[in-house]
């Protein structure tokens, strides 16, 4: 009897829970597409696969599980159960994953997508009985593109209202279960800049080799999860998702479990797959996805430039009091090779806050640019032989521009156009890569910079020429760095030298590679940047 109450409770308390979150009708009025469907929605709790499931979805709606005051950190993610198209497994492939994630800080929206009609109560059974028919395929293959639109609405109905939610923009996600897998997977192509999943995670999906498109150049990251005995024999599915995102070089990640069958969803088995979830959570944690941002770093506004169709992310630093009849100082900074993504906020971590401390925002009121690489690409044109410490670079600027170096300095040129800018006083610095970039950036655009002041990183000599005579320079070194070789800042400053370039060079004896903690912390820093002026 005690143990009858327990279980009792256990429901009671999920279907409170349920009840008492946010459901969001996804469309105003009726969806395009189905504007004739005049079903109702229903659930049932009795059927063959032992579990509550949800059908005759005509109308999506989202229901919102949100983390405790105070503990959400900005990601979200939208949850599509599967069902085979004509139910959802509501509960172990919804609202127990939403549960489980929100204690994360993730802000989790579970959708109910579209699905083919129900005539009976039973959906499960409708399934059963139709199983490999012409019918089941037909009633599939004419809700396939409604469910997958519902998917693509949901990801643009969450970052419309991000700041309801409190939840980052560019940190929204989808993520599905075998029918809700081929949901999460048709997110993947064609989307536009509203309905774009910033990461996904098919997990058993239905989604073959043929269903599979164009893969863009900012496609995002992927967490692909199924089991090799999948009895469906979906497990094919998942390896050709994953083996298209690795040909094109993208970030992705496949779990292939041994065992666990089809639709093993949050259902306790007593095999690896319990634990699929904690595999997940570690990916968004790689990923920076369950990082709470710096609350020191909100006031650089987040934005995004598009440049020959490449969305370069960005965050924006205006000065105190910021008056457009005045004229300000603008710098770019370029992060590192570490910093790289899409979640425009780790290329915060090193710098951002010398520009932030009140004496440098009364002392040196500027503006400043801080764009994100992604995690595929570099600011410079370099080859990198990593077998080596420190690593063998080299430098060809007569080779094409990384997009992202241009999409950076137009952007500074953009920038320098709209807002109230001084353009004698435009500057840049950088770290590793930042700093290849920085060297490079005064190289392609000569009349931009004023001053550069490039951290730990090398450039084409061979190239430098008296186009950069325009420009000072002050360089920085760590001598025992183990990851960029010193000698490529020397290299740079003795061709700088030899161009009779106004040049400062500092080296710092006993320091490894995070020479920027020194460069940065420098006094001077700041003051010599701004004492430089271009005519």
């Amino acid at each position: 009897m005690k143990t009858i109450c327990v279980v009792l409770y256990l429901v009671i308390s999920t279907a409170t829970v349920v009840a008492q979150q946010k459901v969001i009708q996804l469309y105003g009025g009726a969806p395009p597409g189905s504007e004739s469907w005049t079903w109702s929605e229903a659930e049932n709790d009795s059927n063959l696969w032992q579990t509550k499931v949800v059908y005759n979805v005509s109308r999506p709606t989202l229901t919102v599980f949100q983390p405790e005051e105070g503990k959400a950190n900005g990601t979200a993610v939208v949850i599509a159960p599967g069902g085979a198209f004509h139910a959802l497994s509501i509960n172990s492939e919804g609202y127990d994953v939403a549960k489980w994630l929100v204690q994360k800080g993730v802000t989790c929206f579970v959708l109910k997508y579209r699905l083919a009609r129900s005539f009976t109560t039973d959906p499960v059974a409708e399934v059963t009985a139709k199983w490999g028919k012409k019918e089941f395929d037909e009633a599939n293959a004419a809700v396939i593109p409604l469910a997958i639109a519902d998917g693509r609405e949901a990801i643009a109905y969450v970052r419309k209202h991000a700041e309801e939610f409190n939840v980052i923009p560019n940190r929204i996600g989808i993520m599905g279960f075998s029918a809700g897998g081929t949901v999460t997977s048709g997110t993947l192509f064609n989307y536009s800049r509203e309905n774009r999943p910033d990461f996904a995670a098919p997990v058993y999906p239905y989604f073959s080799k043929d269903m599979i498109g164009a893969i863009a150049k900012d496609a995002p990251p992927l967490f692909i999860l199924t089991a090799s005995n999948d009895g469906l024999g979906l497990a094919p599915h998942s390896v050709g998702l994953y083996s298209a995102w690795l040909e094109a070089k993208k970030d992705v990640e496949l779990h292939m479990y041994a065992r666990g069958d089809h639709g093993f969803g949050m259902r306790t088995q007593n095999l690896p797959t319990d634990k699929w979830i904690e595999r997940f959570a570690e990916w968004l944690d790689v990923q920076g996805l369950l990082k709470t941002p710096d609350p020191a770093l909100k006031p650089y506004v987040r934005k995004e430039y598009v440049h020959a169709g490449n969305i370069l992310p960005y965050r924006i630093l205006y000065p105190d009091n910021y008056d457009k009849s005045k004229k300000y100082p603008l710098i770019l900074l370029l992060h590192g090779g570490g910093e790289r993504g899409n979640d425009n906020d780790k290329q915060l971590v090193h710098g951002a806050k010398l520009f932030l401390k009140d004496e440098s925002r009364k002392a040196f009121p500027a503006i400043i640019l801080v764009p994100q690489c992604p995690q595929d690409s570099y600011w410079a044109a370099a080859n990198i032989d990593r077998s080596t410490q420190p690593f063998k670079i080299s430098f060809d600027y007569n080779a094409p521009p990384q997009w992202p170096l241009v999409a950076a300095n137009e952007l500074v040129k953009k920038i320098a156009n709209e807002e109230a800018i001084d353009p004698s006083r435009i500057y840049i610095t950088g770290l590793s890569m930042g700093a290849m970039g920085t060297f490079e950036s005064v190289y392609r655009y000569p009349d931009l910079y004023a001053a550069a002041l490039p951290i730990c990183g090398g450039g084409d000599t061979k190239a430098y020429d008296k186009r950069v005579k325009k420009t000072a320079f002050w360089l920085f070194h760590g001598a025992d760095d183990a990851v960029v070789d010193v000698n490529l800042s020397r290299e740079m400053l003795a061709k700088l030298k030899s161009l009779k370039v106004k040049n400062k060079y500092t080296e710092y004896p006993g320091v490894n590679h995070n020479s920027w903690d020194n460069a940065f912390a420098d006094p001077a820093f700041l003051s010599w940047m701004f004492s430089h002026k271009r005519k």
